[in-house]
C-alpha cells in the first residue's frame, strides 16, 4: 500500500497544471507543516498571511502569532514582538473585535515608532487607516493614513503601501457623504495609480470614481469609468473586486429606476462574492441584490430575505455601516409593503445604530426612511421636520440621485395639512431637479451597456465551453504519453528505493531504540542515587538533631536548673547575684527553645500549618526583628502528607533561621499556600541579601536544596544585595 501511495505521488507530478490547480497558493496544511519544522518567523509569518488573506481561522491566526512571540522572548528581537502585534491584531479584527485590534496595532506601531523603521510604520498605519474606514471612524482613519502617507510618499520602496492609503484616504470622505472631497482625493490616487503602473490599485481607483460619478448623476463618466475597472478586473482574473464592481453598476441601473437590468449584473456579483467564501464580500452583495429585489413589488419578500442573509454575515465582521444598510433597505421594504410594525423595528435599530456612529451617511439614511414612515403613519407635522433635515442636507452639498423624490414627499405633507403656498414651492424644486432631457440621453446609455454585457457574457461562456473541451483533450493525451514512458521506469527505481530506505529506517530505528532505553536507565539510575544520598544524609541529620535536642533538654538544661536552684539558695536575700541568675535562667530557656527547633515536629495531631503558625509565634527573635506568617484559608491541610510537611517545616525553620542570623532583616515574610494541588511556601526577608554569582552556596542553603529534592520539590532562589532574599519552594501532592 505504500509503494501504492508513492507512486501514485510521483506519478500526479507529471499531471498537467490546470487540473491540479498547481498554480494555486500552498495550501495550509502545508504550511503548517513546513513552520514546524522551520520554527522560524518566515514559516510562522507565512501561515499567518494565509488565513489573513483568506480571512479565516482567527483563533489559528492568533496561535501562529504567539509562536513568533515566543521567537521574540528568546532572541530579544522587536521585530518578533512587531509582527507579533499586527498578526494578534488580524485575528481581533476577524472576530469583530475592533477595540483589541486597535490596542495590539498601536502596541506595535509604537515599538516600530521606536526602532524608526518606516516600512512597519507605514503598513501599520495603512491597516489602522482600513480599519478605522470600516468602523465608520473617518477622522481617526485620516489621522492615521495621513501619518503613513507623510513617512512613505518619497521612498520608492513604500510606494504601493502610499498609493493604498493615497484610495483610502479618498474613501474615508466617500463613506462620509463628502463627495467633492472624495472626487479630488481619488483623482490623485488615479494619477498615482497610472504614474506607479499599479493596475490593481487602478481598479479600486477607477471604481470608486465610478460610485462618486454615480452619486453626482454623472452617468456617463460613472459608466466609463466601471467598464474600464471591469476591464481590467477580468483581465487580471481579480474577481473579488469585480465583484464589488459588478454590485455599483448594479446600483446604478437600480437609481434610475431600471431594477430589473440590475439584477444580472448584482447576481454576478454575488457569485463571484460566494466562490471567494468571503463573509464581508458575501454581506455587501446579499445587500446589493435584496435592495434591488425591494424595488420591484412582485419579488420584495425575496428581496427582504436576500438583505436578511446579509445581517448575522455583517455582524459577524463588525461592519456597522454596511449593518446600516441593511436596516435602511428592510425598514423601506417593509414600510413599502404595508408592514409598519416591523418597518418602525428596523427604524430603532438603524437609529441606535446610527447614534453611534455619528456620521452624515448614517443621519441622512436614518431621515430617509423615518420621513416616510411618519408620513404614511399620517403624522405629517414630524415627517415634515425630517423632510427639512434631509432638504437641509442636500441643500449644503449631500448627494442622493433620488433627491428630487423627497420634494415630491415633502410637497405632499404640505397639502395634507393646507400649507399649499410651501407644497407648490417644493414641486417647483422637485421638477427643476427632474432633467427629462438628461434622463433620456442616459436611460440609452444604460441600455447599450446592458446589451453588451448580456453579449460579452455570451461569447464568454461559449469560449470558457471550448476551453474546457481543449484542456481535456489536453489531459487525456498528456496522460496516454506520461503513462507509456514512466511507470515501469518508476516501479523499478521506487522497489529499489524503498528496500534501500526500508533496511536504513529499521537499522537507525534499532540504534535509536537501543540507545534511548541506555539513556533512560542511565538517568533513572543517575536520580536515584541522588535522591537515596540526599535522603541517607538528610536522615543523618534529623538523628543527629534528636540526639542533641535529646540532649539539650534532658541534660544541660536539667543540670543548669539545678545549678541556678543551688545559687539561689546559697545566695537568698544576695540581691547582687539576682543578675547572674536571671542571666543563667535566660540561658536555660535559649538552650530549651534550641532543643525544641532541633526536635523533629510530631505531624500526628498537628498539621503543617499549625505547626508553622506555632513555630512562628514562639520564635526568639531581635529586637530590631518583626515575623509575619500567612497561610491559604479555608482549605484542609490534612491533605499534605507528612513527609512533605516535615520537609517544609525544616526548610523554614532553615531558611528563618539565616535570615535571623545573617540577613539584619526589619521583617521577615513566611507564607504558606495550597491551590490546586499545588503546595508552596515563601520566605522573604529585607535584610542584605547576596550577589547570587559570587557567594558560595552555604551548609544552609544545601540543606534547602536537599531538602526539597527528597520530596521532588521545586525550589527558587532570588537575592539582590542590600535588597533582601527570597526563597519560594513548591510541590505537588
Amino acid at each position: 500500500m505504500r509503494l501504492f501511495g508513492i507512486l501514485c505521488i510521483l506519478l500526479l507530478l507529471f499531471l498537467p497544471v490546470n487540473n491540479l490547480g498547481a498554480n494555486e497558493a500552498e495550501d495550509l496544511l502545508t504550511l503548517c507543516r513546513k513552520a514546524t519544522l522551520q520554527k522560524n518567523i518566515a514559516g510562522y509569518s507565512a501561515v499567518c498571511r494565509y488565513l489573513y488573506l483568506r480571512e479565516e481561522k482567527p483563533e489559528l491566526l492568533a496561535l501562529y502569532a504567539d509562536s513568533i512571540r515566543q521567537i521574540g522572548v528568546r532572541t530579544k528581537n522587536v521585530e518578533c514582538f512587531i509582527e507579533y502585534y499586527s498578526w494578534n491584531s488580524e485575528a481581533c479584527f476577524m472576530k469583530g473585535d475592533f477595540v483589541g485590534g486597535y490596542a495590539l496595532k498601536n502596541k506595535a506601531l509604537s515599538l516600530a515608532e521606536r526602532m524608526k523603521n518606516n516600512s512597519y510604520i507605514t503598513e501599520l498605519c495603512s491597516d489602522m487607516g482600513y480599519y478605522y474606514n470600516v468602523d465608520a471612524r473617518y477622522d481617526s482613519a485620516r489621522y492615521y493614513l495621513k501619518k503613513g502617507m507623510a513617512v512613505s510618499k518619497e521612498s520608492p520602496k513604500l510606494a504601493e503601501h502610499y498609493r493604498t492609503m493615497l484610495t483610502n484616504y479618498a474613501s474615508s470622505y466617500l463613506y462620509e457623504g463628502e463627495t467633492d472631497s472624495a472626487l479630488i482625493y481619488t483623482e490623485k490616487a488615479k494619477e498615482r495609480s497610472v504614474a506607479d503602473k499599479d493596475t490593481a490599485m487602478l481598479i479600486e481607483n477607477l471604481n470608486q470614481l465610478g460610485t462618486l460619478y454615480r452619486r453626482k448623476k454623472h452617468l456617463e463618466l460613472c459608466i466609463s469609468n466601471f467598464e474600464e475597472a471591469i476591464r481590467l478586473c477580468e483581465a487580471q482574473k481579480n474577481f473579488k473586486t469585480a465583484a464589488f464592481i459588478y454590485g455599483n453598476i448594479a446600483t446604478a441601473y437600480s437609481d434610475w429606476d431600471r431594477p430589473a437590468e440590475a439584477i444580472p449584473f448584482s447576481q454576478k456579483a454575488l457569485e463571484y462574492a460566494l466562490k471567494m467564501k468571503n463573509p464581508q464580500m458575501e454581506g455587501v452583495c446579499y445587500i446589493n441584490l435584496g435592495a434591488i429585489l425591494c424595488n420591484i413589488e412582485s419579488l420584495r419578500e425575496e428581496g427582504i430575505v436576500m438583505v436578511k442573509k446579509a445581517i448575522p454575515l455583517l455582524i459577524e465582521v463588525n461592519n456597522k455601516r454596511r449593518l446600516c444598510e441593511a436596516y435602511v433597505y428592510l425598514a423601506d421594504a417593509y414600510r413599502r409593503g404595508g408592514n409598519l410594525n416591523a418597518a418602525v423595528e428596523y427604524l430603532n435599530l438603524l437609529e441606535k445604530l446610527s447614534s453611534e456612529l455619528k456620521t452624515d451617511v448614517e443621519r441622512y439614511r436614518y431621515y430617509r426612511v423615518k420621513a416616510p414612515i411618519l408620513q404614511d403613519q399620517q403624522q405629517y407635522v414630524e415627517a415634515i421636520k425630517y423632510y427639512l433635515r434631509i432638504t437641509d442636507m442636500l441643500e449644503k452639498g449631500y448627494r442622493d440621485v433620488k433627491d428630487s423624490e423627497h420634494y415630491v414627499r415633502l410637497a405632499a405633507c404640505y397639502a395634507a395639512i393646507h400649507e399649499d403656498r410651501k407644497a407648490y414651492t417644493c414641486l417647483q424644486k422637485a421638477y427643476a431637479l427632474c432633467d427629462l432631457n438628461y434622463q433620456e440621453k442616459y436611460v440609452d446609455r444604460l441600455s447599450d451597456f446592458s446589451v453588451r454585457y448580456k453579449t460579452k457574457e455570451k461569447e464568454l461562456e461559449i469560449i470558457r465551453l471550448r476551453q474546457k473541451e481543449l484542456e481535456q483533450e489536453a489531459v487525456q493525451l498528456h496522460r496516454r504519453v506520461v503513462y507509456g514512458t514512466t511507470i515501469s521506469t518508476l516501479l523499478i527505481f521506487l522497489l529499489v528505493l524503498l528496500y534501500t530506505r526500508q533496511r536504513q529506517k529499521a537499522h537507525l530505528s534499532k540504534l535509536a531504540q537501543t540507545a534511548g532505553e541506555k539513556e533512560r536507565q542511565f538517568l533513572a539510575l543517575q536520580q536515584e542515587t541522588e535522591q537515596r544520598l540526599s535522603r541517607k544524609y538528610i536522615d543523618g541529620l534529623e538523628s543527629e538533631r534528636e540526639r542533641m535536642a535529646t540532649e539539650l533538654h534532658d541534660d544541660i538544661c536539667n543540670n543548669l536548673l539545678a545549678l541556678e536552684i543551688n545559687i539561689r539558695s546559697l545566695t537568698d536575700g544576695d540581691t547582687k547575684m539576682n543578675k547572674q541568675i536571671d542571666l543563667l535562667e535566660e540561658t536555660r530557656e535559649r538552650l530549651r527553645n534550641i532543643s525544641h527547633e532541633l526536635m523533629p515536629p510530631v505531624f500526628q495531631y498537628a498539621t503543617i500549618d499549625e505547626m508553622l503558625a506555632d513555630y512562628v509565634q514562639h520564635l526568639t527573635l531581635p529586637d530590631c526583628t518583626q515575623i509575619v506568617y500567612r497561610s491559604t484559608e479555608n482549605v484542609n491541610w490534612n491533605l499534605v502528607p507528612q513527609k512533605i510537611g516535615f520537609e517544609f517545616y525544616r526548610i523554614v525553620q532553615e531558611a528563618v533561621s539565616n535570615a535571623v542570623k545573617y540577613a539584619d532583616a526589619s521583617i521577615i515574610q513566611v507564607i504558606l499556600t495550597l491551590e490546586e494541588n499545588k503546595l508552596s511556601v515563601f520566605i522573604g526577608d529585607d535584610g542584605k541579601g547576596f550577589d547570587m554569582y559570587k557567594k558560595v552556596k552555604g551548609i544552609g542553603l544545601r540543606t534547602i536544596l536537599q531538602r526539597a529534592e527528597t520530596i521532588e520539590a521545586k525550589v527558587e532562589l532570588n537575592s539582590v544585595s542590600c535588597k533582601g532574599t527570597n526563597i519560594e519552594v513548591t510541590v505537588r501532592i
